[in-house]
């Protein structure tokens, strides 16, 4: 099981010390430190460490989560031509890991290429951009589980349809969260822009330190209001499903996932299901810190 896992991923593929000495003839095997950026342009950074045993490459994963190695589901070695795979289960759903790489150069070698990140059915894609160097430690998130995270300004960009009662669309604006008092809650007031329109609604946000449960509630302009159950169990992930919404003789509801990639930045992707169907892509967001 996967306790620890989304967008800052590390594949560490086991090997043996006599395959360790040999990576120098190898023009794959070896550690690789580099970056894994999303479509949106947020970098992570990744570690890839190849094997070979004999005419065999294997291994495992690790920084999926902070405390297992997944076996590697998938692992083709062609000339300087490789395709990975990764997979395993996690509380954000399951997690996969999917690249498509390429070795050049000697001194320093680079491996670069293309993949797909999926976590609970949502699908990022990346790419890799990677040398080949010495060993260290796995980096592990820094973000900290704290409600005074989300404390300050933020600017957002949101764009995805537009399905009431649970969304209105493509917009932007600002939201600004303040805490209250010295508890572990904020509040948040949004003002934004809707095809050429302002609106604003209102929000708040509850984590309990003991559990890292979290509760997002915001109310719409039209009076709609949304309540979001989740956890941050994950330093880089939180996800959310919200409570059913009556509307027209059916029930709505949002599924969130919000991508913790830095200190001043987050991303929001959102499904959408009616009367307990299949969920749907709703949207996505940006989130950036401003002074």
């Amino acid at each position: 099981m996967l306790a620890r896992s989304f967008l800052i991923v590390g594949l560490l593929v086991a090997s043996s010390s006599a395959a360790q000495r040999g990576a120098q003839a190898d023009p794959v095997a070896g550690n690789w430190r580099g970056t894994l950026t999303s479509a949106p342009g947020v970098t992570s950074p990744i570690i890839i460490t190849i094997a070979k045993r004999g005419d065999t490459y294997s291994g495992s994963t690790s920084g999926l989560t902070a405390t297992a190695e997944i076996p590697l589901k998938k692992l083709t070695v062609n000339g300087t031509h490789v395709t990975l795979e990764a997979a395993a289960e996690s509380r954000l759903g399951d997690v996969s890991l999917t690249g498509d790489l390429t070795v050049e150069g000697a001194a320093p070698a680079t491996m670069t290429g293309a993949g797909t990140l999926t976590v609970g059915g949502q699908h990022f894609d990346v790419t890799f951009a990677l040398q080949r160097r010495a060993r260290a430690e796995v980096i592990q998130p820094q973000v900290e589980q704290k409600i005074d995270y989300f404390t300050g300004r933020w600017a957002f960009e949101y764009l995805g349809a537009e399905y009431p009662p649970l969304s209105t669309g493509t917009r932007s604006g600002t939201v600004t969260f303040t805490k209250v008092g010295a508890s572990t809650f904020v509040t948040g007031k949004l003002d934004g822009e809707v095809a050429g329109k302002p609106y604003s609604e209102s929000l708040s946000i509850g984590l309990d330190p003991e559990t890292n449960m979290i509760v997002f509630q915001e109310r719409h302009a039209d009076g709609t209001e949304l309540v979001s159950v989740g956890n941050w169990r994950s330093p880089i992930g939180i996800s959310f499903v919200t409570s059913p919404v009556p509307a027209g003789g059916k029930l709505y509801q949002l599924r969130r996932f919000i991508h913790v990639t830095s200190a001043s930045a987050f991303e929001v992707t959102e499904e959408f299901s009616v009367d307990g169907g299949p969920y749907h892509r709703l949207g996505g967001a940006t989130f950036t810190k401003r002074p």
